[in-house]
Order: C-alpha cells, then sequence, then structure tokens
C-alpha cells in the first residue's frame, strides 16, 4: 500500500515535469493515444494554430493536408516499426488555413500505463520556401543564360565552371564536356591563349568589365573571329580569378561589313569617275559650243554688218530685216555663252575657283535678286584641280537649293583654307531647313553635295533653324582621302 501510494503521488509531479519541458523546447511536441491527441506542447499548438484544448477534441490526422495524410500515416508506422529511422515530412492545415511544412519523428512510448506515440514536430516552412525560391531562382538564371545567343563561361583561374547551351552553337563544345576544362581548348594555340589570358586579368585588375575581339578556334578546327565581353565576379579580382566571359561569333558579320566596305569603295570610285568623265565630257563640249558655234555666230555676225553696209539707202525694210537678224545672233552669242558657262564655267579653268565662285555670286544675284556677301580668301594655286571643281560644283547646287527652297533676301558665302582643309560656308535668312529634310532620301541636292563631299573623305553639317535660315558647312583635306 506504502509503495502504490507513493506512485499515485509522483505521477501528477512527473507529468506536470514533463510538461514543462516540452513547453520549453522549440520544437513542436504532442501524444497520441487511442486516436486522440493526449498531450500538445505550445510549440505544436502555434504550429497548428489551436489551443490545447480545441486539438484535444480533434482527430489527428485533420491537421494534415487531405494529400499528405495517407503517406504520413506510412512514415509514422515504419518508424515506430523502426523500419525507417529519417525524419517524414508532410504539409500542416493551420487553423488559419496556411499551408506549413512540418519534419517530424515518431516514438512508441507508454503513457499512463498504456502504449501511446510520441511525436516530435520541425516548422521547415521558411527552409523549403528559401530552397524552393532557390530553385526556382537557378532555374531561372539557367534559363536566362540558355536565352542569351551568346557563347556564356564561368571561369576561376582560367578553368570552366559553368557554361550555356550557346557554346554548342558557338564552339561546338557540349556544356556538359567543359566543365573542369581549361579555357585554353577555345583558342587557337597556347601561345595566343596565355596572351589573352593575361590582358583579360591585367585589364580586369583595374575595371569591372571590358570587350575586345579576338581570333577563336572551334571543335572542328575553324577559326572564327568573336567579340568577347568580360566581367569579374566580385567587386576585385580575387586570387581565385573568378570571371565570367561571353563569346560572340562574328566571323560572318566581319566578313559581310569588309564584303560591304569593298562594295561602297568600288561604288565610290565608280561614282568618282564618272564624275571625272562628266566634267571632262562637259567641258569638252563646253569649249566646242564656245569656240565652233560662237565663231560661226561671230562670222554670221561680221556678214551681217557686211550686208548692213551695202543695203540700198532707200529699201527700209531690207534694213529693218537685217538689224532683226543681227540682235537674233546677238541673243543667240548670249545663250550660247551661258549655256557653255554652265556646262564648265571658263573662269574655273583659265582663272581658278575663287574667280569662278565670284562669277557665280553675280549670276545668281542677276538671276534671283538675292543679295551675296561673299568672302573668298583662298590660294587657288594650292587647290587640285579636281578638287576646286568639286568645291564649284557644291557651291553650285548650294545656291540653287536656296533660290528654290530658302525664300532667303540674303546670302553670306565664305570659302578659306585652315590647315590641310578647305573649308566653305554657306548661309542664308531663309525660312530654315528641317531635320527631316536634311535626312530625306529624296532630297537629292542634299544627297550630291554629300556624296562629292564623301568622295575626298570630308564633313558636311547642314543646320536649320526655323525663320532664321540655314548653314551648311563643308570641310574637305586639300589631299585626296577619298578614291
Amino acid at each position: 500500500m506504502r509503495r502504490k501510494t507513493s506512485h499515485h503521488k509522483a505521477e501528477p509531479y512527473e507529468e506536470k515535469l514533463f510538461k514543462t519541458l516540452a513547453d520549453n523546447l522549440q520544437v513542436g511536441v504532442y501524444i497520441i493515444q487511442k486516436g486522440k491527441f493526449q498531450f500538445i506542447n505550445l510549440q505544436m499548438q502555434d504550429y497548428a494554430g489551436y489551443t490545447e484544448a480545441e486539438m484535444l477534441t480533434m482527430d489527428p490526422l485533420s491537421i494534415i493536408h487531405p494529400g499528405d495524410r495517407e503517406t504520413a500515416v506510412k512514415n509514422a508506422v515504419s518508424m515506430l516499426k523502426g523500419v525507417r529511422v529519417a525524419p517524414y515530412g508532410y504539409r500542416l492545415m493551420t487553423k488559419q488555413g496556411q499551408i506549413r511544412w512540418i519534419m517530424e519523428t515518431a516514438t512508441p512510448i507508454v503513457f499512463k500505463g498504456e502504449k501511446a506515440v510520441l511525436s516530435s514536430s520541425m516548422d521547415i516552412t521558411e527552409q523549403k520556401e528559401t530552397k524552393e525560391s532557390l530553385r526556382e531562382l537557378n532555374a531561372l538564371k539557367s534559363s536566362i543564360l540558355d536565352a542569351i545567343p551568346q557563347a556564356v563561361v564561368g571561369l576561376q583561374n582560367r578553368r570552366i565552371n559553368f557554361a550555356n547551351d550557346a557554346v554548342e552553337e558557338v564552339f561546338g563544345w557540349r556544356p556538359g564536356d567543359l566543365i573542369g576544362k581549361s579555357v585554353t581548348l577555345f583558342y587557337r594555340n597556347e601561345k595566343e591563349a596565355d596572351e589573352i589570358g593575361r590582358y583579360f586579368y591585367t585589364t580586369l585588375e583595374h575595371q569591372r568589365t571590358f570587350v575586345r575581339e579576338f581570333w577563336c578556334r572551334h571543335k572542328d578546327g575553324h577559326d572564327i573571329l568573336c567579340r568577347m565581353r568580360s566581367s569579374r565576379i566580385g567587386e576585385r579580382l580575387t586570387k581565385e580569378r573568378r570571371i565570367v566571359v561571353t563569346y560572340e561569333d562574328i566571323t560572318e558579320q566581319r566578313r559581310a561589313e569588309e564584303e560591304l566596305t569593298s562594295s561602297r569603295e568600288q561604288l565610290r570610285n565608280l561614282s568618282a569617275y564618272l564624275q571625272s568623265v562628266r566634267e571632262k565630257e562637259s567641258t569638252r563640249i563646253a569649249r566646242e559650243i564656245h569656240d565652233e558655234l560662237g565663231q560661226s555666230l561671230s562670222a554670221i555676225q561680221m556678214d551681217l554688218i557686211w550686208l548692213e553696209t551695202r543695203l540700198p539707202a532707200a529699201d527700209a525694210s531690207l534694213a529693218e530685216k537685217v538689224q532683226r537678224m543681227r540682235r537674233l545672233v546677238d541673243t543667240t552669242v548670249d545663250s550660247v555663252h551661258r549655256i557653255s558657262t554652265e556646262l564648265r564655267p571658263i573662269l574655273l579653268d583659265d582663272l581658278g575657283l575663287t574667280a569662278a565662285m565670284e562669277w557665280q555670286v553675280q549670276e545668281f544675284q542677276v538671276r534671283t535678286g538675292v543679295q551675296c556677301e561673299a568672302n573668298l580668301n583662298c590660294n587657288d594655286n594650292s587647290i587640285e584641280k579636281d578638287l576646286a571643281t568639286t568645291f564649284f560644283r557644291i557651291f553650285q547646287e548650294t545656291l540653287t537649293n536656296i533660290a528654290r527652297h530658302a525664300e532667303a533676301t540674303h546670302v553670306k558665302v565664305r570659302l578659306a583654307r585652315k590647315g590641310d582643309e578647305l573649308c566653305l560656308d554657306v548661309s542664308d535668312n531663309g525660312k530654315g531647313i528641317t531635320p527631316k529634310q536634311v535626312s530625306d532620301t529624296k532630297s537629292f541636292g542634299i544627297m550630291g553635295i554629300r556624296e562629292r563631299v564623301n568622295l575626298w573623305g570630308g564633313s558636311v553639317n547642314i543646320i536649320g533653324k526655323s525663320k532664321k535660315g540655314t548653314m551648311i558647312k563643308i570641310r574637305i583635306p586639300m589631299r585626296r582621302g577619298g578614291y
């Protein structure tokens, strides 16, 4: 009787001690007996969101997510039988309807003299979400890398530790075959690989990224030109020398650029040749018109004068007829002179660019009524003949554009040599050209000016201000630069 009495008095104390210990644990603890909760510590109540009183009346399976109940029971039974030793996980449904991930172990015990199950649980929701976020982040990073059309590799001490799918397209290597290998296999030989490596790391010690073009080698042995973009990983280059490099195969692009440049050069040379032929032909036609037709008209004029002196004084009608013929011949002589001058100003060949431009200014003023202020300060002897022709034609086209479009009343012209450049500035006070008109592909006058300037490796700058006029600046090297 004494032992029994002592036993009954000890039970409440042991239970109280167990409850105190359990409530101070950082894990959830509960006891199930005969399919019912018998004890739930504070941490487990916090996990589930229920009070102990509420949980004591609940089916323990009701707090487990329906999709995990069967698996959770099987895992618990396996652990109770000693078949399973590792903790098992399941989704817990809180009173508020939230889902929490629980990692749990189950141990058979005797509680109040009968068999029971003691379970200890840990809330791993945060770790689970972190792991899932990390997995999604890694998947996203992998997707981004694989979506990049350039080959992307990560290097540590010049050894590859990751590579995207585009590596196979650029170099012919499968990404998985490159991990751990030296980046040297991307280059044509060891010497070039070492030189590129030294350049990479020396540059990245002073700046975060850089771009450079190098020759590389495809897996099948053919050479490819790559535009390489490199960036160090971290604020500075550590002893592990961790960097990321992208390789863009620009071999075909460079070949196309070279072919385009060559085609443009051929077209430029052809254009220059055609312009030269046209100018020579214009010169020939102008001289023939001036010499042959001019001489013939002069002879006719002299014959009419001779005829006029021999007409009968009484025949007034015949004298009037001769006078009309002489006026017609004079007009024709003027037309011949104008046509031959437009084809090729004789002044340009005989007296040089400055004289030809002065004549063009005077002719423009007479024809349009627009006042011109010309400052032509240049030594004609220093100007190559073809360059003088180019400047004169540009000047003619500029004045033509002003007459047609500017609605100006005053024009300023300045021709000067600055260093090794011949400079022409023409400005007007008209309505001002718009940026759209400057870039319009149908502005053939401007296109013609640009083409002539480009043939000499010069520059054209056209600036327009609304209602304040237009300024065109031409700069051409004194030595031929275009062909």
